[in-house]
């Protein structure tokens, strides 16, 4: 009597928790907007960061556009690897 209990009960939680996987599988796919946010925003912050950084050793240096345009470069090539990393982790 109590093995068939004990396995009554453990496919009522079985039941339970495969209901509970329904209803949240919507949850854990990315949105449209949350793909199209951390795209841009993966493409832009290198570029920004590389250009305070740029301007920050041009102005320590006195040495206006060199480093500016050196790490505006080196961010638009970080921001298109994150892109393309991204995109590959899509598929």
């Amino acid at each position: 009597m109590t093995k068939n209990k004990n396995f009554d009960q453990i496919h009522e939680r079985i039941k339970n928790l495969e209901l509970k996987n329904k209803e949240s599988e919507g949850e854990g796919a990315p949105s449209n907007i949350g793909v199209g946010l951390k795209i841009s925003l993966d493409l832009i912050s290198p570029i920004i960061v590389g250009c305070i950084i740029g301007l920050g050793i041009d102005n320590f240096f006195s040495s206006k556009p060199i480093f500016f345009l050196i790490f505006f470069f080196l961010g638009v090539i970080a921001g298109f690897l994150n892109f393309y990393r991204y995109m590959k982790k899509l598929r």
